[in-house]
């Protein structure tokens, strides 16, 4: 196999990491509708984020899924969505079937109105807002620059850069107003290093990645923004890379110096480190978890 190839199926890796979901247009709707008193989740004694409310795009599956329940295990209130709500309802039943809280809500990161009320009834639903883990987002199919089409590009730039920008800008007054907060944003390895036949996959990430910086430096006082950056990553997407490219799982891997795929929960620790307060002075910051391939 081509050094080239080796590089795309790297980046193509990468481009199925991230994608928590993709949004379909239907209205944001609660699996509880009525506001609630917060409640206390009673969790294990020793539990790192006790009782702190968490909201995560896209965690119907692959990384988010696994942050959400990290996370719950962890003593965590969770706030999630994603466009699947069977897959939704389910991740919400195991999370309760294993002690912990959480609630999930249909929502469309592409839709202003969409993120406003899902954050807001995250707010309204557990009392406040701790930490966010902006993760939703979509992929598409490796194509040159000239095959691409524009509404493809145009989804790409709507989910991944837009949602995660509208994802801040309702999470960022409830955080301000606590006077404390921790953002955590999903990009790529793709958004940092250029990689053929993903380029808008690859500039919605890299766009990911200065608004973290970017709101690092505007609310760095009190909030804190930093982003992760995945390779290739064992999840569904990832199984669809493989079979599009007809690779084993030794070429996809082997431009990573760890010659291995990650785990979700590789993912899911870095991004609970980054929202603990042993990242307490940690922001801005762009952290990969891709073997070394970034080198």
């Amino acid at each position: 196999m081509s050094k080239s190839r080796r590089q795309i199926l790297a980046g193509l890796g990468a481009a199925g990491v991230a994608a928590g979901a993709i949004y379909t247009k239907n209205a944001a709707n609660a699996d509880n509708k009525k506001p609630v008193a917060p409640q206390a989740n009673n969790p294990k004694p020793g539990a790192k984020f006790a009782n702190k409310v968490v909201l995560i795009t896209g965690a119907t599956s692959g990384i988010g899924e696994k942050t959400a329940k990290s996370f719950a295990q962890q003593g965590a209130k969770v706030f999630f969505c994603g466009r699947r709500e069977n897959l939704g309802k389910q991740v919400k039943q195991q999370i309760r079937d294993a002690a912990g809280e959480a609630t999930y809500m249909k929502a469309d990161v592409r839709k202003t109105e969409e993120v406003k009320a899902f954050v807001d009834a995250c707010v309204t639903k557990y009392g406040g807002l701790d930490i966010a883990f902006n993760n939703a987002g979509v992929d598409y199919p490796p194509q040159a620059i000239a095959d691409t089409k524009v509404e493809e590009f145009d989804d790409l730039m709507s989910t991944n850069a837009r949602g995660v920008f509208l994802g801040m800008k309702y999470e960022i007054p409830y955080m301000l107003k606590a006077g404390s907060g921790a953002i955590i944003n999903m990009a790529s390895i793709g958004g940092k290093r250029a990689f053929p036949n993903i380029v808008g996959y690859g500039a919605s990430k890299a766009a990911v990645i200065h608004m973290t910086k970017a709101a690092a430096q505007e609310y760095g006082k009190d909030i804190r923004v930093n982003a992760v950056l995945p390779g290739a990553i064992d999840t569904a997407m990832l199984d669809r890379v493989k079979q599009q490219w007809e690779v084993t799982e030794e070429e996809l891997v082997s431009p990573y110096p760890a010659k291995r795929v990650g785990t979700p929960q590789e993912v899911a620790d870095l991004v609970m480190w980054l929202a603990s307060n042993d990242a307490s002075y940690v922001s801005g910051g762009e952290f990969s978890v891709d073997g070394g391939g970034l080198g």
